[in-house]
């Protein structure tokens, strides 16, 4: 796309030291010193093992701006640029933004479309509104806000927002890192929404609760497996495979055209299997129903673990993490056939079909990201 490789080549992020940056450690945290966009937080569990999580209290807005009915669809798409995107720049929704951002706190320009989000417009209808958390292995029981609202008309848009038809935009959902995973996730609630479906949990299945947690958070400076460096957060033993390095981006296209920022590395891709059985129609797709560190005993229904080494991949693409908070991480999404294959801790593991999938997918804070990424291209093989 030559808007995209336009855009990219328009930006570029550069190590930085952390006394050049806008960041400082604070009270044990690391965060900006003007406003509180996300933090870098220490913990530590009843045996003593660290982490390092994202913390942003903040519930980020990603809001997508279609029109036409199903199947015949235009969607009003953003060329976002991110420092910690492979490539630099990928296709996302209209807006991906915290209130930090589109409340201009940072002296930034305005924020296109975002009145359409924050307050009722004639003629526009809302399709879908929830809360749902983000990577629970990474952030502190992060939210997003995910709104998709269609409207009258195409309106007029300027670089970097584009009409991309719902035909095209489906078929870029095999192409490596070329759609951030706020629109994928977008794509999937699209894709629930249009098969006329209620929200609703598997049958028998009760609302997922918050058990107490073990987590206490800890200083980064009295971490033992993590040190404080001029450029960064460096693991010392390595293993869990999770830094952090300061970066200074400049963009053309973004509110701010110039800032600098921590962003975590994580050493080794994250891969996100969905087991299917049966055929077409007839598909089932297996689930189950856990907690990550960061969603602090808060359970979410998550693709179902594999017990045995996946060999027949119905579709796989390769993508990247948010781009704004992780540096080129990886994350591998593939549909698997598990018809022949055992399933880890089998008794808790639910086989939902086609719609009962769609409903599980609209019921706020019940789906982890990693179904709901992963759900796109399960949805896409059947639509």
């Amino acid at each position: 796309m030559v808007l995209r490789s336009r855009l990219a080549e328009q930006t570029s992020v550069r190590s930085c030291e952390l006394e050049h940056s806008e960041w400082h450690v604070d009270s044990g945290v690391l965060r900006n010193k003007r406003s509180d966009f996300f933090r870098i937080v220490g913990f530590a569990d009843d045996s003593g093992n660290e982490q390092l999580l994202i913390r942003q209290r903040e519930t980020a807005l990603v809001g997508l701006l279609v029109h036409g009915g199903p199947g015949n669809r235009s969607f009003l798409l953003n060329a976002r640029c991110e420092p910690g995107l492979h490539g630099f720049c990928q296709l996302s929704t209209t807006i991906q933004s915290t209130p930090s951002n589109y409340e201009r706190r940072h002296g930034g320009e305005p924020t296109p479309f975002i009145e359409w989000f924050t307050q009722e417009v004639a003629g526009t209808q809302v399709l879908h509104d929830s809360i749902e958390y983000d990577w629970g292995r990474y952030y502190d029981a992060k939210r997003k806000r995910f709104a998709i609202i269609e409207v009258p008309e195409r309106v007029s848009v300027v670089s970097p927002l584009l009409w991309v038809g719902e035909r095209e935009l489906l078929r870029t959902l095999a192409h490596p890192f070329l759609m951030t995973t706020d629109l994928r996730v977008a794509i999937a609630l699209m894709l629930a929404h249009d098969r006329d479906t209620e929200p609703g949990l598997p049958l028998g299945h009760d609302e997922p609760t918050a058990a107490t947690a073990s987590l206490r958070e800890i200083p980064l400076e009295a971490m033992t497996n993590w040190r404080i460096e001029p450029r960064g957060i460096v693991e010392v033993a390595e293993s869990r495979g999770i830094g952090v390095e300061y970066v200074t981006t400049t963009s053309a296209s973004r509110e701010v055209t110039q800032w600098s920022q921590p962003l975590v590395r994580i050493q080794r891709p994250d891969t996100v299997t969905l087991g299917v059985r049966g055929v077409a129609a007839d598909r089932e797709f297996a689930v189950e129903r856990r907690t990550e560190i960061g969603l602090h005993g808060v359970a979410l229904y998550f693709p179902a673990a594999l017990a045995d080494t996946v060999s027949s991949v119905v579709c796989r693409v390769r993508t990247s993490a948010e781009g704004g908070r992780f540096l080129h991480h990886e994350v591998v999404l593939q549909v698997a056939d598990a018809t022949g294959l055992s399933l880890t801790q089998a008794e808790h593991i639910t086989w939902l079909g086609v719609r009962a999938l769609s409903a599980l997918l609209l019921v706020p804070e019940a789906t982890s990201v990693e179904l709901r990424t992963v759900a796109t291209l399960a949805l896409r093989e059947v639509a």
